[in-house]
């Protein structure tokens, strides 16, 4: 009978997994860039550590993404944690988090985003439920959807903040623990 801990004796592994168990729906190219292995490398680990179970791996649109296999995530967990996985919609949510009801004008103004690729990005956000948005005149004022969405989005960042690696998202974190 083999022991986890003889699956993780190799150094590549055992970073491998401890990157993967601090940021659980981390993506293949994520995993190789925070770990700092070849290609073909990161996939052979990646490929033996779920065919052990130690990992396991879900296909979420065109990412292949990894959680370790002794912890359990819902479904709408996962499916934030794969929409905050993307730098551009994490700091959309965020500036939404913290300006609420804003036009796009202002948030492609103020995120540096071109109009035409914030139009998608709040047009996909809006078909998952996290934001929604009310019509005045000629414009669209944007907002978290409700507050049971804002609370499950600042569980997720509070939850997996030091694996965003993002000052954006310690800076939120900062200012709502501050409230």
């Amino acid at each position: 009978m083999t022991i986890v801990s003889d699956f993780l004796e190799l150094d590549i592994r055992r970073k491998i997994y401890d990157c993967v168990k601090g940021s659980p729906g981390i993506h293949f190219r994520e995993v190789q860039r925070r770990v700092g292995v070849a290609t073909g490398s990161a996939d052979y680990h990646l490929h033996f550590l779920v065919k052990q179970g130690l990992l396991r791996a879900e296909r979420t649109g065109r990412f292949l993404r990894y959680y370790v296999s002794d912890t359990a995530y819902e479904q709408s967990e996962k499916e934030l944690l794969d929409i905050l996985r993307h730098k551009p919609f994490r700091h959309i949510i965020i500036y939404l988090m913290e300006n609420n009801k804003t036009n796009a004008l202002k948030i492609a103004s103020d995120l540096g985003y071109s109009p035409s690729s914030l139009s998608w990005s709040l047009k996909y956000l809006m078909e998952k439920g996290i934001i929604k948005h009310n019509k005045k005149g000629r414009f669209r004022f944007y907002s978290i959807k409700n507050s049971e969405c804002r609370k499950m989005i600042i569980k997720c960042l509070l939850a997996h903040k030091e694996s965003f690696l993002d000052r954006l998202v310690d800076n939120f974190i900062s200012a709502w623990a501050e409230e």
